[in-house]
């Protein structure tokens, strides 16, 4: 236990080591791989984040992601089912697994989402995206708030391009006056 919450990595790199894996080369020679992931164990920051923004839970609070291999396994079992066959998807579930025990971290909503539909229905997997253009009227630029709104509730990340809004001191002839330029309309998205 660290921090009161359970140490179960069933050989994962945190502190308990895979000692090999074994790989056929394209010659057909079978080498062997350290596969310790340098045997650092997670610190208890790490742990924290883990359980605050990565770990699964019910809506109800109830933990669903017991371990960190937990998580690793709901989100290579998530990973591999796109695979058409059953033999596809058990080949790249101990890929990805093997991948994600030894080291390799995808993206935040990745390791927050996949495989959590059931519980967390309205995300995605998706970080980061773009907006679409920004209209040049007060209706287009509350379009794309309504639409930001929505991509940010679905835990996406969103990067915007102000350029198409008129600079600040430009005539806006509907309304008879100046426009303060598009840094005023930063705080809205």
């Amino acid at each position: 236990m660290i921090n009161g919450l359970p140490f179960n990595f069933e050989g994962a790199a945190c502190g308990v080591f895979y000692p090999t894996r074994n790989t056929t080369n394209d010659k057909g020679i079978t080498e062997q791989h350290k596969t310790d992931a340098s045997g650092v164990e997670l610190q208890p920051a790490s742990i924290d984040i883990w359980d605050k923004k990565y770990r699964l839970k019910a809506k109800s609070g109830q933990v669903i992601d017991h371990t960190i291999d937990d998580t690793f396994k709901r989100v290579a079992s998530a990973l591999a089912a796109v695979e058409q066959t059953s033999e596809k998807q058990d080949h790249w579930y101990t890929e990805f697994l093997w991948a994600l025990r030894n080291g390799a971290i995808p993206a935040g909503r990745i390791i927050s989402n996949a495989g959590a539909r059931e519980h967390k229905p309205a995300t995605s997997t998706i970080n980061c995206t773009v907006s679409g253009t920004i209209p040049d009227s007060m209706k287009g630029i509350l379009t794309e708030v309504h639409d930001a709104g929505l991509t940010l509730k679905a835990g996406c990340g969103i990067g915007y391009e102000f350029s198409t809004l008129r600079p600040k001191g430009a005539f806006v002839s509907g309304a008879g006056a100046y426009t303060p330029g598009a840094v005023i309309f930063y705080g809205y998205f």
